[in-house]
């Protein structure tokens, strides 16, 4: 049996923690409720925008060839995308990369990346 006062500060600690990770928690989705995964795709272009933030980088890439349309790439956090070598350095403005991943459900130019290569370099992001 726990005591009023112990039920009292575990319900404190619950709600502060609950609190604190709202935003993170509410941010995340999974790829397959945005992105059809069944479905890979595989688009080149120049970097045209980076935003390096959580909760996830965001990447415009506009594609080569006569259609020129501008893609919105969706990557992991900074930190996961750190660890597998995806660093601001490696995403410039200007640089030419190729994106594998999935397409949006909506039929939008937006994708989530599963592998990003750039300058000869691979690196699977999903």
């Amino acid at each position: 049996m726990i005591s009023r006062s112990q039920f009292f500060w575990i319900t404190v600690i619950t709600v502060v923690v609950s609190l604190a990770f709202a935003g993170e928690v509410a941010a995340h989705h999974g790829y397959d409720t945005t992105y059809d995964i069944g479905h890979p795709r595989t688009i080149t272009g120049v970097i045209k925008a980076v935003r390096y933030a959580s909760p996830h980088i965001r990447m415009q890439l506009q594609t080569t060839g006569d259609s020129k349309q501008v893609w919105r790439i969706d990557l992991p956090s900074p930190t996961q995308a750190e660890r597998r070598g995806v660093t601001r350095d490696f995403l410039k403005v200007g640089a030419t990369a190729t994106v594998l991943g999935w397409p949006a459900y909506d039929g939008s130019n937006e994708m989530g990346a599963s592998q990003i290569t750039i300058g000869g370099k691979t690196v699977q992001v999903n």
